[in-house]
């Protein structure tokens, strides 16, 4: 019974930060997309806005079925005789009370969410749903390894800064390569500047969250393994180095799009160059395969989580 919950765990934890890196995504990319007279633009503002809710809302379901796995690990019984031992969390625990403030934050995210007109009014919501999930995210690292310092220490600020950074990251090149440009660039000229536009936040906002989770890694990877003797030899640093490497492969693809892809993307978008429809192809499919790749680095960190660092095993 140990063994399925801790996959259950494993699932639900996969299931609940893929959710939120979409949501984290569709909301960041609704503001470039916003405010233009692009009839593009606005359709995908909307389905931005959609991709968010639907994003929140698996999260919040996420986030309940794994308090309740949590619960029935912790009682060591089963998840159906789990109700006494979930009650017990809630109202006894940190754990507990991490959850609900978490589920706090995603409730108001997910209601400015669904207060934003699809074109993009309304905009000053958005920031207020990503300060939800910026909550959510800390309350996140609150239940993590980093949280043994205290939930206001120098290593739980990292690891709250390492997650939100890889949920922007994975939750942008997500929606980008499954939502946004996945619908054809529209024939009027706006189309085409607003298509340019959002490609370009796209990449500035991919390359800011890059050098954020290099340098809360390093300090996050420090403080777990505490010497570098740790860095190999022990179930946490090889999960590590397997988190890192596929990593490390998603940030040569996106490499590759922005340097060798993106210039004649963007130029044909500008253009309204029905001939840039090949580099959109391109440039998208580049983005799908970095997802997949992205979704490895998800599931092992789901591992990584839940593997003890060499200093509290």
């Amino acid at each position: 019974m140990a063994d399925d919950l801790q996959l259950a765990m494993r699932v639900a934890t996969v299931a609940l930060n893929l959710a939120a890196a979409i949501a984290v995504g569709a909301t960041t990319a609704s503001l470039p997309l916003s405010g233009s007279a692009s009839p593009w633009a606005a359709r995908q503002c909307g389905r931005a806005r959609l991709a968010s809710m639907v994003g929140l809302t698996t999260a919040m379901l996420a986030s309940a079925w794994l308090l309740l796995f949590e619960a029935a690990s912790m009682a060591e019984v089963p998840v159906a005789q789990a109700g006494d031992a979930l009650w017990t969390m809630l109202t006894a625990t940190h754990l507990g009370a991490a959850w609900m403030i978490g589920l706090s934050a995603l409730a108001a995210s997910l209601a400015a969410a669904a207060a934003v007109r699809g074109e993009g009014r309304r905009k000053w919501l958005v920031p207020l749903a990503l300060l939800g999930l910026a909550v959510f995210l800390y309350t996140r690292s609150m239940v993590s390894h980093a949280s043994s310092d205290g939930d206001f220490s120098p290593a739980m600020l990292a690891d709250w800064f390492h997650l939100a950074m890889i949920s922007l990251w994975v939750g942008e090149v997500f929606v980008a390569g499954a939502l946004i440009l996945a619908n054809p660039v529209g024939a009027r000229a706006d189309d085409g500047n607003a298509a340019a536009r959002y490609v370009e936040s796209l990449s500035a906002t991919a390359t800011v969250a890059l050098a954020g989770i290099v340098a809360s890694g390093v300090f996050s990877a420090w403080h777990n393994l505490g010497s570098i003797n740790e860095l190999t030899g022990n179930p946490y640093a090889n999960t590590l180095f397997i988190k890192v490497s596929l990593a490390g492969v998603a940030v040569l693809m996106g490499g590759y799009n922005r340097f060798f892809v993106m210039p004649s993307l963007l130029d044909g978008l500008r253009r309204n160059d029905p001939a840039g429809a090949s580099d959109v192809r391109r440039f998208m499919l580049i983005l799908r395969l970095e997802t997949t790749v992205l979704l490895g680095v998800l599931i092992v960190a789901a591992v990584l989580s839940s593997t003890p660092p060499p200093g509290a095993a």
